[in-house]
């Protein structure tokens, strides 16, 4: 008798080949190897001591699951599955929860986990503990040659040059803040541990030399960052070399000011946890006005700016002791 065991090369699958060879069943094993090898078939020939039985078998295996691939079956619009549709509107909402999800989808937890590997992996979710949140790169705009040049990633590439390397950041939620770490990305630095608080910024570093550590807190999917008590209570366990922030406002008299009450306060905790705190704004924020003050200039040690910033505001940064780095812009937004 012939006995179909679909995962085979699995942990269980494979465990449960070896006791059915053993009874003297023959094993036909289907498996797309999204979560094993094919190796797996030479330990269970060399376990139950039958040659050659399903090396056949895995061949018309793969060769099955490559018709499916190539002519998408079960996919709809765009060659993408039906459940991957759903669950990307599902993410309209915010964050999914893999459990409630599941239900509603009537699909294993596993089935699930499986699907949403596949999305992050095309960019389109970000997984979390315990679900998934939409995909940062799903909002961002391709970045043109001309827009890396441009001031934002001229202040960021600037920082970049008189920072690192380092061991240890904290990067802050921010438009500047994510150019920072962008160039981080594209350049060969050498492994550090970045903080962040932005799902942004550890979308953007994931996959490079750095170790990112993602604080927790509430979410807020329309900046996609982590703020309130949780934040500001996980913020005091760390220690980082640099504290990188931007800001939406700045007075060269008395400090940078931050539209946001919850990210005001736990850019605050930021500060008390760095050695060197940077601040990176370009000089339009100068004499802009923001609701709450998040940083003196008695705590801030290095701003880069671009080269618009007054001659008045230089000299009166430069006398609180603040290093100051202009950088010359060579295109105009």
């Amino acid at each position: 008798m012939k006995i179909l065991v679909t995962g085979g090369t699995g942990f269980i699958g494979s465990h449960t080949c070896v006791e059915l060879l053993d009874a003297g069943y023959d094993v036909v094993i289907v498996d797309n190897l999204s979560n094993s090898k094919k190796e797996v078939v030479s330990y269970i020939e060399k376990i139950s001591g039958k040659k050659n039985f399903a090396r056949k078998k895995i061949r018309k295996i793969c060769f099955l699951w490559n018709i499916m691939l190539i002519y998408n079956i079960n996919e709809g619009d765009g060659g993408m599955h039906q459940r991957h549709k759903k669950i990307l509107d599902m993410l309209q909402a915010g964050k999914l929860l893999i459990k409630e999800a599941a239900v509603e989808l009537g699909v294993t937890e596993m089935t699930l986990r499986r699907d949403l590997k596949e999305l992050e992996s095309k960019k389109m979710v970000l997984l979390v503990k315990g679900g998934a949140v939409p995909h940062p790169a799903r909002y961002e705009p391709e970045q043109t040659e001309t827009e890396l040049l441009g001031r934002k990633f001229a202040i960021a590439k600037a920082l970049f040059l008189r920072i690192l390397p380092t061991d240890t950041i904290f990067i802050s939620t921010g438009s500047t803040s994510l150019a920072f770490a962008k160039v981080i990305a594209r350049q060969n630095v050498l492994p550090m541990t970045v903080v962040t608080n932005s799902l942004s910024v550890a979308s953007t570093l994931f996959r490079s030399c750095c170790k990112v550590i993602l604080l927790g807190g509430e979410l807020r999917t329309n900046s996609l960052d982590l703020v309130g008590p949780i934040s500001e209570k996980n913020i005091e366990e760390y220690h980082v070399d640099w504290l990188i922030s931007g800001c939406d406002g700045a007075f060269s008299d008395y400090g940078f000011y931050t539209s946001d009450i919850s990210l005001s306060n736990l850019e605050k905790k930021s500060i008390g946890i760095a050695d060197h705190v940077a601040v990176i704004a370009d000089s339009t924020k100068f004499g802009r006005k923001a609701l709450t003050r998040f940083a003196a200039l008695k705590d801030i040690d290095l701003l880069v700016t671009d080269n618009g910033l007054s001659d008045d505001d230089y000299k009166k940064l430069r006398k609180a002791a603040i290093e100051v780095i202009k950088v010359e812009l060579e295109i105009s937004e």
